[in-house]
């Protein structure tokens, strides 16, 4: 049976959409919410663990490390046991890693913080492709896009995570207390969410498809134009993150102590994007919203890197936050409406892609920084955007997937 005559066979009611839509908010929600509570404590997580920086740098990376070795088990463990599970089941995994991260600062070893960490960004990859596939399905079933304002809802999650870790700190909580309630309360609010999850219409004709293969030369031609444009947002969020700051401090004058606007800029911009998102692509449709945040991500970067004040290099910060805001949920969405694969294999795919692209991505951007410059390293970096502009500005063939 075809998708839409099998979801037409299972039509959901719009109660029934409206409630597995908040429920994948939820899910969301707290996939942000539970790294962000750690983060927050990094600096005394360093502390603790009497760590250099490069050494702190290097244990830290497990956590994108764990994520890439997931490789296609998210998509594995997602049609074997349905979404709902993988998320709820992926979320527990996640909390119980985190715990072990504290155990280990707790006893001051840094290998049980590595193996913790590991283990987190592995189960994040599922919860990932999980919740990611459920948002696709109520997108589906709705019959308008909501999946930009649930990674709304991940921003949300994460700037509530990182306030409770950050009040946790200055009230002296310890870090086993704080990420053992926190995680258990995220976990809790996830499985209860699990239960208002959408049923998948596609899990048993899809079942017995190839799980651990590589996608074949047509389906990986396919799937390289959306991995491309998933990270040209990640490299924005990757430049905000790990590099604006030093930008404004070294390039634009700007005082250290109040550097970090740039990121806090590009996060708000980012979050605008994605709640307005949904709009627009209902109305203009998703290929030209596309077009027009690959442009947005190409000037705002540019703009970023050789504006010549501080004032414009705030708004160009502003453009490629918005631009970039779209990028990810739409790339999730194409893959996933590929045919030729099994279910949840393409959003697996992308975000597997992703994690692997961010672990060297900012060492590139510094190396390219000690050969040249700052600004030359990110104009470099914004030819993944323009790649992905041109790819998506290609005549379309008819057996192309929609996004």
């Amino acid at each position: 049976m075809p998708r839409s005559a099998a979801a037409d066979a299972h039509a959901p009611t719009p109660a029934r959409i409206r409630g597995a839509r908040a429920a994948a908010m939820v899910a969301f929600a707290t996939n942000g919410a539970l790294p962000a509570s750690l983060l927050a404590r990094y600096a005394e997580v360093k502390e603790a663990l009497g760590l250099s920086p490069a050494l702190f740098g290097l244990l830290v990376v497990g956590y994108a490390v764990g994520g890439t070795l997931a490789m296609h088990l998210p998509g594995v463990v997602s049609r074997r046991i349905g979404v709902a599970r993988a998320a709820a089941l992926g979320t527990v995994w996640v909390a119980a890693a985190f715990v072990v991260v504290a155990v280990g600062v707790t006893l001051g070893s840094p290998w049980i913080v590595l193996a913790g960490l590991m283990a987190a960004g592995c189960g994040d990859a599922v919860v990932d492709v999980a919740q990611n596939a459920q948002g696709i399905r109520v997108q589906e079933a709705g019959g308008r896009s909501v999946l930009n304002s649930m990674h709304a809802g991940w921003s949300v999650g994460a700037a509530l995570g990182g306030g409770v870790g950050t009040l946790a700190a200055v009230l002296g909580v310890p870090l086993l207390a704080h990420l053992g309630v926190w995680s258990l309360i995220c976990a809790a609010s996830m499985a209860l969410a699990a239960r208002r999850f959408l049923p998948e219409t596609t899990l048993a004709l899809d079942a017995e498809a190839p799980t651990a293969r590589p996608p074949g030369l047509r389906v990986a031609m396919l799937l390289a134009p959306l991995a491309l444009v998933a990270l040209a947002g990640i490299s924005v969020e990757d430049v905000g993150n790990n590099w604006s700051a030093v930008l404004l401090a070294s390039e634009r004058d700007a005082p250290v102590a109040a550097a970090g606007v740039g990121l806090s800029v590009l996060l708000g911009a980012q979050f605008v994007g994605r709640l307005l998102g949904d709009r627009v692509v209902d109305r203009i449709g998703a290929r030209p919203a596309l077009l027009g945040s690959l442009s947005a991500v190409v000037v705002g970067m540019l703009g970023t890197a050789w504006a010549p004040s501080l004032a414009l290099t705030l708004a160009a910060l502003a453009v490629a936050g918005l631009g970039c805001a779209i990028t990810v949920p739409l790339a999730f969405a194409g893959a996933d409406a590929l045919e030729g694969l099994p279910a949840h294999s393409g959003v697996t795919w992308i975000s597997w892609t992703m994690r692997t692209v961010s672990i060297g991505l900012s060492p590139a951007i510094g190396g390219l920084t000690t050969v040249w410059s700052l600004p030359t390293a990110l104009t470099l970096v914004t030819v993944i955007a323009v790649a992905a502009l041109m790819l998506q500005l290609r005549p379309r063939r008819p057996s192309a997937a929609q996004h």
